[in-house]
């Protein structure tokens, strides 16, 4: 079950779509969670990872380069 996906955008792209969109989706049989990043120009899976354990999906965040 995914959750919201976020756009983390490039603080050096010059296209509007430059950057990474991750999502973060819950697995009901392993009752962890799953991070996936993907590349908004061609909407294709660039990583995920398997998290050791369950991202609650009322938790929301945000991205604040420095």
């Amino acid at each position: 079950l995914p959750n919201e996906p976020y756009f983390i955008a490039d603080p050096n792209g010059t296209k509007e779509d430059d950057g990474t969109i991750m999502i973060v989706s819950y697995d009901f049989n392993r009752e962890t969670s799953l991070l996936t990043a993907i590349d908004p120009h061609s909407m294709t899976t660039v990583q995920e990872w398997d998290l050791p354990f369950r991202v609650p999906w009322t938790l929301h965040s945000g991205f604040w380069p420095k």
